[in-house]
């Protein structure tokens, strides 16, 4: 495809693309998700400042979800329980259900399901939602106007079906969607269209943007872009040059150029993925010791695909720093794969190229996705890694799993010393 460094030819060019402005999309956010589920079993909590906590003795000893009535003493989502406890010396502290949290989100989600076969989650307590179709076939009103209907539909069924609230966005693309449903919580629905976009949407803050985190932001602090109207009103070369296809895909976003399917529900989570993460004993503060934790966890993830017989063709990092704030990145594979070595050279890669480290790092996760029994692998005249791996395998299995370490596993043991058998494996809500 042409590269276009000429402004007016990014316009003709976007123009030509032919946005559907009647596209309907929906963004739907569980309000206080966790916080909310616990409520349902323990009426006593509904009307009392509620936070749901990790393990402080794991150093997971965090606000992971809090209710309204927390919000209101300016208890923020990752701060430690002793700074929330201070806010709120009566704060009620629960620890985390997942497996409740699992079971609602699926309630959740099967109605979704009920309007719509493209439904795409975005963790346990978000998922987009294409209803063009069905707002379409509504023929006393515009689509907009359908699709409000819809959402406000779902909004209440979800809180007599569940006793949950939801927020919901509409809007013509998957980006402002989700920007909607920010805009009114809890428990409501609010439009973003392509008729009203500019006007609403230019002049929020540019990290409202999915996908804008800390560095991206910093980036934008230095180029004066503070809000999304700026970022649009920036030339997409100059976006290109700063931050690369990431620039490119924001200018994009900024002015309204999301052509982003919502992929089908059944597609998506018919692939499984294969994930683990560890929150270290104290702050990693050089790649070295990233590069030592992301190995073991590679090495974790890849024995489970080799288990199953499986292969992966995208590879996940999740990064945590010390402040709480987090990113994710992730890459696609050259060719499907089940070797430590292939999915440790291309996370410790997505590491070195989008971690800040000036900022010291709490927590790592690296996950492998688009799961598939299809073996596509290149094949090497010198030694096959994957003889490698199944001999290391075998030898773990009989003999145990510290019977063989990587040098720079065994020098930053007491970062590497988590346990590994337990295996996030994800077949769908």
């Amino acid at each position: 495809m042409k590269d276009y460094y000429d402004f007016e030819e990014y316009e003709r060019y976007y123009r030509s693309r032919k946005i559907d402005k009647e596209r309907v999309i929906l963004h739907s956010d569980l309000n206080n998700f966790f916080a909310s589920v616990e409520t349902l079993f323990s009426e006593e909590l509904k009307n009392v400042p509620l936070a749901v906590c990790g393990d402080k003795e794991k150093r997971h000893g965090i606000v992971l979800a809090k209710n309204e009535e927390a919000k209101k003493y300016g208890i923020k989502t990752g701060e430690t329980i002793s700074s929330a406890m201070k806010k709120c010396p009566f704060l009620v502290i629960r620890p985390t259900h997942y497996s409740e949290y699992i079971v609602q989100s699926k309630k959740v989600i099967d109605i979704y399901l009920s309007y719509a076969t493209r439904v795409e989650p975005f963790g346990i307590d978000e998922a987009w939602i294409d209803v063009t179709e069905l707002a379409k076939r509504k023929k006393k009103c515009d689509v907009f106007q359908a699709g409000f209907s819809i959402a406000e539909e779902i909004r209440k069924r979800v809180k007599d079906e569940t006793g949950l609230t939801v927020s919901i966005g509409v809007s013509f693309n998957k980006s402002f969607s989700k920007l909607a449903s920010d805009f009114k919580k809890p428990d409501a629905v609010s439009v973003v269209s392509y008729d009203n976009f500019k006007g609403i949407v230019d002049g929020l803050p540019v990290e409202n943007l999915l996908f804008v985190g800390r560095q991206t932001k910093e980036v934008f602090r230095r180029m004066k872009i503070e809000t999304i109207g700026d970022l649009a009103k920036n030339k997409r070369i100059t976006l290109k040059n700063a931050l690369g296809k990431s620039g490119e895909k924001l200018w994009d976003t900024a002015n309204g150029y999301d052509f982003s399917e919502v992929e089908f529900y059944h597609r998506k989570y018919d692939n499984k993925s294969v994930s683990k993460s560890t929150t270290t004993p104290y702050d990693i503060k050089n790649t070295e010791e990233a590069n030592a934790v992301i190995y073991s966890l590679c090495e974790a993830i890849s024995s489970e695909l080799r288990k199953r017989k499986l292969f992966s063709s995208t590879v996940k990092l999740f990064v945590k720093y010390a402040d709480f704030s987090s990113l994710v990145r992730q890459e696609k594979l050259t060719l499907p794969t089940s070797k430590t070595q292939d999915i440790y050279e291309v996370t410790s890669s997505l590491y070195k190229r989008n971690v800040d480290l000036s900022f010291p790092v709490r927590a790592i996760g690296v996950g492998a996705e688009e799961l598939s029994k299809n073996k596509a692998e290149q094949m090497t005249l010198f030694f096959d890694k994957n003889s490698i791996d199944k001999t290391l395998d075998f030898t773990k299995e009989k003999y145990g799993k510290d019977i063989v370490k990587r040098a720079s596993v065994i020098k930053n043991n007491r970062l590497c010393d988590f346990e590994t058998e337990r295996i996030a494996f994800n077949s769908g809500l």
